[in-house]
């Protein structure tokens, strides 16, 4: 953005659209848009902005076969993409294909399994919520049970008649 004054407040403005799932993309209905002064479609702005530097090019078509992949779930075709050697594009996507390779059999399992830890995280979350708003508290039975409570887990009695 900062090489290319000409094009900084397109790049600013549709950048979210080169993160845009391929399949997402509208290729079909035109609208205004103020900084081209035209009508266009996603896809014609997707398009203009890739082909103003050879290195976002590159590094958005890779991006979109690691999003295919994804998407349909196929390992072998994602291992393949990331061996190739990939000269154009950006550092920072040389930086997250070493990644990627570095934890590929972590990967291969997202692929192979329906499991993951998202739940969890968010009772982890919940729990650190719960600590933060008591400001700490003195005994942990206490703070065990409005963990219990908060998730269900633990019914309150109501008062004894």
């Amino acid at each position: 953005m900062n090489r290319d004054k000409k094009n900084y407040n397109k790049l600013k403005k549709y950048w979210r659209l080169i993160l845009k799932d391929k399949s997402k993309v509208d290729y079909i209905h035109f609208r205004y848009h103020r900084f081209f002064k035209k009508q266009m479609r996603e896809k014609d702005i997707i398009h203009y902005l890739i082909d103003l530097d050879p290195e976002l090019k590159a590094s958005y078509e890779l991006y979109q076969y690691v999003q295919l992949c994804l998407r349909t779930k196929n390992f072998k075709l994602l291992k393949k993409i990331l061996s190739k050697k990939q000269n154009q594009v950006s550092k920072y996507m040389k930086t997250a294909i070493s990644t990627m390779k570095k934890y590929i059999s972590y990967i291969e399992n997202t692929f192979k399994y329906k499991y993951n830890n998202g739940v969890l995280e968010g009772i982890n979350n919940k729990i650190k919520t719960i600590k933060r708003i008591a400001f700490g508290y003195r005994c942990f039975y206490h703070f065990k049970n409005r963990i219990l409570i908060t998730h269900n887990l633990v019914t309150i009695k109501k008062g004894v008649h």
